[in-house]
């Protein structure tokens, strides 16, 4: 199920995919393999940090753990640099969600790439079907490019133990070029496995508006 979220939208139900916005009107797109939302007017009201659930770490995420060229080897060595702590995981969440979100997508060999590293065994959720739903997408008309910057993401840990951490991540998108009101967020649970962070599945836990006014800041952005 897709869904259009607002300032007033329920925690419940689970959108299938990153929406991505064309010309004047909200339209919903398959971009990748995390379920992601938008909202035409996000407060702007400023973060408030989130105690961790579980005996957290001062460290903050990197929201550029993948470099400014947001390729798939760049993604793929943010996950082997991404620290074993909740910072880690949440610095290598939002690189996965930032290298979903860009127009033009990813090709569907560096999906399978992409996929075949990063999800973790048993992935389920939208994110498992990553190299078919990035296959099975659509052009966007009048957009030429698209990304997500997290200069101003937030980030919110729902929970966490040593080896797994449930963190919503949101960005920015930038489209044309230009900086849009619009943002993309997802919650996405990760877990450590073969040494590194991989995404198990994703979802939405928290609407835009409690993400943006409550969560955290990222200590960079690209």
């Amino acid at each position: 199920m897709v869904r259009r979220n607002s300032a007033a939208a329920a925690r419940r139900g689970f959108p299938r995919w990153a929406w991505l916005v064309v010309g004047a009107v909200v339209a919903i797109a398959l971009v990748g393999g995390v379920s992601a939302w938008y909202q035409a007017n996000p407060q702007s009201s400023g973060p408030t940090n989130t105690a961790a659930p579980t005996g957290g770490t001062t460290a903050v995420p990197n929201g550029c753990l993948a470099g400014a060229s947001n390729d798939a080897a760049g993604l793929l060595k943010a996950q082997k640099e991404a620290p074993h702590s909740e910072a880690g995981a949440a610095g290598f969440a939002s690189a996965v969600l930032r290298w979903i979100a860009q127009y033009p997508r990813p090709s569907a060999g560096d999906g399978a790439t992409v996929s075949a590293a990063i999800l973790a065994k048993g992935a389920t959720g939208t994110v498992a079907n990553l190299t078919a739903n990035l296959a099975a997408a659509k052009p966007l008309p009048g957009v030429t490019s698209g990304s997500l910057n997290f200069a101003d993401g937030r980030y919110a840990v729902e929970e966490a133990t040593p080896d797994m951490v449930r963190v919503t991540v949101g960005g920015a998108e930038v489209r044309n070029g230009k900086p849009t009101d619009q943002k993309i967020a997802s919650t996405m649970t990760m877990v450590w496995e073969d040494s590194v962070w991989k995404v198990r599945s994703d979802g939405t836990e928290r609407t835009l508006d409690e993400l943006f006014a409550s969560g955290s800041a990222f200590s960079g952005g690209c």
